[in-house]
């Protein structure tokens, strides 16, 4: 498989350019908001820190494990498992077993970078950090990608169009 990670703090613009990519290719959704809003769905309180940190690593790996069946197949993933250790890392829960997934789990070398973007940032149900507290996280996904080994790509601050374009003429699609 060709498993590509686009990543970057909430509300930078990351799920609208897999929206757009999925025109094309496969993608993964994000597993932090699918597992909030189905506990929302079914009127349950989401666990607690270290709990929740687990449940989006397992959905990542069961992800992963479903996207490596795919054969030759390009899959851009709404983040990837080095985003379970920046939210470990951020909120100040045990980083060990998401580290240690990203070892045994990898995807393709290059991970797109959405960077913070105040114009397009919003907040909703699922997304609740502050501008500032989007600052603080882009910093800790930047810092578990450098330390796990994979190359990041910023993504350009402009239409979703000419995101998509920057990401297929980067890997040459």
């Amino acid at each position: 498989m060709s498993a590509y990670i686009v990543t970057g703090a909430p509300g930078t613009g990351k799920s609208t350019l897999l929206g757009h990519l999925g025109r094309d290719y496969r993608t993964v959704a994000e597993p932090a908001r699918e597992l909030i809003a189905e506990h929302r769905a079914a009127g349950a309180e989401l666990p607690g820190t270290d709990d929740f940190i687990s449940m989006i690593l397992e959905r990542s790996i069961r992800n992963h494990a479903l996207a490596a069946d795919s054969g030759d197949e390009v899959i851009f993933f709404d983040r990837g498992m080095p985003d379970c250790v920046a939210y470990a890392v951020y909120l100040g829960a045990d980083p060990v077993p998401s580290r240690e997934a990203v070892v045994r789990f990898r995807y393709e070398p290059t991970v797109f970078l959405a960077p913070p973007w105040e114009d397009i940032y919003t907040t909703d149900e699922e997304r609740r950090m502050t501008f500032d507290q989007v600052g603080s996280f882009h910093d800790a996904l930047a810092d578990a990608y450098a330390a796990t080994d994979y190359q990041l790509v910023e993504l350009p601050r402009s239409t979703v169009a000419e995101r998509a374009a920057f990401v297929r003429n980067h890997l040459r699609l």
